[in-house]
């Protein structure tokens, strides 16, 4: 099926050269070539709303597109018709432009991964690629561009003072910044000595800098007693508390400053929905979310933010908890009701995938202010577990009307379809869990049944291979002996939505996280470890747990 779709797609292309059956006139840049409307409204919903509304093309025939150049619009055409990739250093960025016009997804993508692997970024290019990159929503490479301005901060890059207000205060606010906050004050000194802004801007670029671990004989003696500070009273009086302060500096870096815990559990009760498990082994709470969305809500983490999504209550909610500044956020809401739903991170974007009653993908990047539907998996599927492996997002087991499964489906994030493997899960879940260290893939089912995968991607094909052989054969049988610490309660939410643990895999060992507490299995031996963990901080029941 797949040889004949490509033969008529190529057969589509070889008309509208040849100008057959063309109903529209394009003009690219003074140069005219033939179309038509029907393909071109298939194309792209750009094109479609041009000819379905009383717009000029719609009405004379003629379609200009005076920034597109004709070799840059018969080219996507023919990546788009013939599943050719045409993007090299002298096109990529104007086919850019052209595909963020067109609203061409697929070409943008094609464009980000090029630039991805030949993209060269220097001190000073950072900020027009930096400036250029986040026009396109291609978050990954401007945090490249980004990291290379940061990495460079002690020379005091030239453009810094090119810097627009809102630009400097989006960086020098950021939590995770790795590089000495001396020279993080000393850029800000700097661009404040160029721009001269008003004092209520000054003294807001001072709150974004964290003072308290800045060196204090650099405070003393190359900023004290400047023009910026005396002549700003805010600032001065800042200068006064971290000065007149007893306490002790305790890292010269922001990243040295964070505690981060090791993993978020997702523990249920009311209002609270996370817990966090921190690097000193302690199990603390998260405060309350300003929304309970129910049972059956899931979450996954994209940068330094946890996304929750779904639930029985509130099918649409969507929360975003910040992990640095330890706030909540209520989000867009969803397009339609999800519950017991995957929730998953790929390419810079949060995925929210089938549930009950739904199946349906939706799709929102950080900048994206509403969920946008991009797919569908053909059957809802509940209590799955995805694994996501560069474009691709791996769903794997959980029910299908109720009936357990061994199926794994594939979104692909680029093209937005869902496909099938061939390759089947060990045996049948009703609710998976499980831990990603890729290729190691570890799933728990409900049941208590333990699976290890291994996933890899090799010539742009998805690979799952079973891994239970050896002595995790030894230890499948002897699951019944080993397994009972992994066991958990099954209440009555549990019953209903197939929940009540998550796993981690921290230091060779799996943790499970419960309701009544924390158990750990070594994976070398398949043996269960001992260790003293702290009681849960309430009781709820946990759904899943997960890094950021």
């Amino acid at each position: 099926m797949e040889v004949v779709q490509t033969q008529l797609l190529q057969n589509i292309h070889q008309e509208m050269i040849n100008g057959s059956f063309s109903d529209i006139q394009v003009i690219c840049n003074g140069e005219t070539t033939t179309g038509s409307r029907l393909v071109l409204a298939a194309l792209s919903p750009y094109f479609r709303a041009m000819f379905a509304s009383g717009m000029t093309e719609s009405r004379t025939g003629i379609l200009k597109l005076p920034s597109v150049s004709l070799t840059v619009y018969q080219d996507i055409l023919k990546m788009y018709f013939c599943k050719l990739n045409l993007i090299n250093d002298e096109n990529c960025m104007d086919i850019l432009d052209a595909a963020e016009m067109m609203q061409l997804d697929h070409i943008k993508n094609l464009c980000n991964t090029y630039l991805k692997q030949t993209i060269v970024i220097t001190p000073q290019n950072w900020l027009n690629w930096w400036r250029t990159l986040k026009v396109y929503n291609f978050l990954d490479l401007s945090k490249r561009a980004l990291s290379c301005f940061i990495d460079n901060l002690a020379d005091k890059t030239e453009n810094v003072i090119q810097l627009s207000k809102a630009e400097l205060l989006e960086i020098i606010s950021k939590h995770d910044l790795n590089c000495k906050e001396d020279d993080i004050l000393k850029v800000a000194m700097q661009w404040i000595e160029h721009n001269n802004p008003k004092q209520e801007d000054v003294q807001s670029i001072f709150e974004n800098v964290r003072l308290d671990i800045v060196d204090r004989q650099f405070l003393v003696n190359e900023v004290a007693f400047t023009d910026i500070v005396l002549e700003n009273s805010a600032v001065k009086k800042m200068m006064q508390n971290v000065l007149g302060s007893n306490e002790a500096r305790k890292a010269t870096t922001r990243m040295s400053a964070l505690k981060r815990p090791v993993a978020f559990v997702l523990l249920h009760t009311d209002t609270s929905l996370l817990s966090c498990f921190t690097s000193e082994e302690k199990w603390e709470d998260v405060s309350p979310a300003p929304v309970d969305p129910g049972p059956g809500y899931s979450a996954a983490s994209l940068d330094d933010k946890i996304y929750i999504t779904g639930g029985l209550q509130q099918g649409k909610c969507t929360l975003v908890y910040d992990t640095i500044r330890k706030v909540w956020n209520v989000g867009p809401y969803l397009n339609h009701e999800h519950c017991n739903n995957c929730t998953v991170t790929a390419c810079s974007k949060v995925y929210v995938m089938s549930g009950r009653d739904t199946s349906t993908i939706e799709e929102k990047s950080e900048s994206e202010a509403q969920w946008q539907v991009v797919a569908d998996f053909g059957l809802d599927r509940v209590g799955a577990f995805p694994v996501t492996v560069d474009e691709n997002v791996l769903v794997m087991g959980g029910e299908i009307n109720e009936n357990p499964t061994d199926l794994i489906q594939c979104f692909n994030t680029t093209i937005r379809a869902v496909t099938k493997l061939d390759t089947k899960l060990p045996c049948v879940s009703s609710t998976l869990r499980g831990s990603i260290h890729l290729p190691d893939v570890y799933l728990l089912d409900y049941d208590g049944e333990m699976m290890h995968i291994h996933v890899t991607d090799r010539n742009v094909e998805i690979q799952v291979e079973n891994k239970r052989t050896g002595l995790l054969d030894t230890f499948w049988y002897k699951r019944p002996a080993l397994w009972n610490m992994f066991e958990y309660k099954r209440t009555s939410l549990g019953d209903m939505f197939g929940c009540g643990c998550g796993i981690l895999l921290r230091h060779g060992n799996l943790m499970c996280f419960t309701e009544d507490g924390i158990s750990k299995l070594n994976v070398a031996d398949w043996q269960e470890e001992e260790g003293t963990f702290p009681e849960p901080p309430r009781s709820g029941v946990v759904y899943n747990v997960l890094t950021v």
